[in-house]
């Protein structure tokens, strides 16, 4: 097998990508599908993680399948769906009464990600619940750990 046809630095943001449309639509639609939402932020993070983790291991061991122009464009698309999967799962969380203070449109839930990611953290927009706050301590830790580590 061929270096550039191996499919797995592909296949984990296109996966993530079909599950982010999904939970797009389940929000656009309204409807109130609490395991779906969990489920797929649960497995997109879970395969997000695991592909930045496994470039990390393979730029430390010197054992790369793709160029480094094209882990780099797969990289940074990786890092948009992280943005958009905290972005939708917020919006999600936000749904339900008392849970986010100040979050009502998918704006403001890209911008409590993005002050959240950056660890500036305003107080405009707040967690209110165990569940948001939670979610924050993953957002994180995901950062920090992961994101950080990925940039090398």
């Amino acid at each position: 097998m061929a270096r550039s046809s191996h499919p797995g630095l592909f296949l984990p943001p296109v996966v993530v990508g079909v599950i982010l449309v999904v939970l797009a639509i389940v929000y656009a639609s309204g409807a109130e599908l609490a395991w779906l939402q969990v489920s797929g932020f649960v497995v997109g993070l879970g395969i997000l993680t695991f592909t930045f983790l496994d470039m990390l291991v393979r730029d430390i061991r010197h054992t790369h399948l793709h160029p480094i122009g094209v882990r780099a464009i797969v990289l940074g698309i990786m890092v948009l769906e992280v943005l958009a999967l905290f972005a939708l799962t917020y919006l999600a969380i936000a749904s339900y009464p008392d849970q986010m203070n100040g979050l009502t449109t998918p704006l403001d839930a890209l911008y409590f990600t993005m002050t959240t990611l950056m660890t500036i953290g305003f107080g405009d927009i707040s967690a209110e619940s165990q569940l948001a706050r939670g979610t924050v301590l993953i957002q994180m830790f995901f950062s920090v750990i992961v994101l950080t580590a990925s940039v090398r």
